[in-house]
């Protein structure tokens, strides 16, 4: 029976090794305007490679929520030239789970996560398309169709997270911080600290295909602002398991340089200028 006072086991298992487990989907890459994408990595990330890469997959089984569709898109970064990993910019998700998903990530691990109007995957036979709609607006379109990579070097990078069978480790990197009011009632970030999600994951289908992809923007998702210079290709993909099994807290940052760079993923305007509204219902 629900009740306002939960046990203390109930506690030990809050987000206790979260996992999203059952992941189906389209895995892909597309070259991008290098300039635009750096400006985007708030420091002491550096970027790898001009090369936008994402997903759209159905999260079917979930430790912290119900099923869930999900959209990412991430830049390859490294931390003091060693340890190399994802740097999300966007996640939507859609559907049952979602908004648990949103409070899990966001919340409890400093994801940039925001809630989509719509996520759609469509696969029949060797052919599959995607779509991630918000607030009036496709703002990705993907399309994969099994066969040969638009640029086959691009398996190189993923090689390791889509070996079959095999588990394979992934650094992910994220900005905690908090929120504190002053007297005046203005709100400062402080504590803003740079961390590294550390996950297992057993990918047990990979099908290469040739990418198609368009981008678009709105006020709050500005998808647009990293042009598709050149579709490098897509995957079909499926992870039995992908466990976040443990946090490094790398360091603290400068909240006035990095800030700028983490609102948009994970609010929208209206959060900061009050004029940014909408009277649909």
């Amino acid at each position: 029976m629900a009740s306002y006072m939960v046990s203390d086991a109930d506690v030990k298992n809050f987000l206790n090794l979260p996992s999203m487990n059952d992941q189906a989907g389209v895995g892909f890459a597309y070259a991008t305007d290098e300039a635009a994408l750096k400006a985007l990595i708030p420091a002491p990330l550096k970027l790898v490679a001009p090369v936008v890469c994402g997903y759209v997959v159905h999260m079917g089984k979930p430790s912290f929520s119900r099923p869930y569709l999900e959209q990412s898109t991430f830049a390859l970064v490294s931390y003091q030239d060693k340890m190399i990993g994802a740097y999300p910019l966007t996640l939507l998700l859609h559907g049952p789970g979602a908004e648990s998903a949103v409070i899990a990530g966001r919340e409890g691990a400093g994801i940039p996560k925001k809630l989509a109007d719509a996520i759609e995957i469509n696969r029949n036979d060797n052919a599959a398309t995607a779509t991630v709609d918000r607030h009036g607006k496709t703002l990705l379109r993907v399309s994969w169709e099994a066969g040969e990579l638009n640029d086959p070097s691009i398996m190189q990078q993923f090689a390791g997270q889509l070996a079959l069978g095999k588990e394979a480790e992934m650094n992910s990197f994220f900005y905690t911080y908090d929120l504190d009011q002053h007297e005046d009632g203005s709100n400062h970030f402080t504590n803003v600290e740079l961390v590294a999600t550390q996950l297992r994951s057993l990918c047990d289908k990979v099908e290469p295909g040739k990418l198609s992809i368009e981008v678009a923007s709105t006020d709050d998702d500005p998808f647009g602002e990293l042009p598709v210079l050149k579709p490098l290709g897509a995957a079909w993909f499926h992870f039995d398991t992908s466990v976040m099994y443990n946090t490094l807290k790398l360091e603290s940052v400068d909240a006035d340089a990095t800030m700028p760079k983490l609102l948009t993923g994970r609010y929208d305007r209206c959060f900061f200028n009050p004029s940014a509204t909408n009277y649909k219902i």
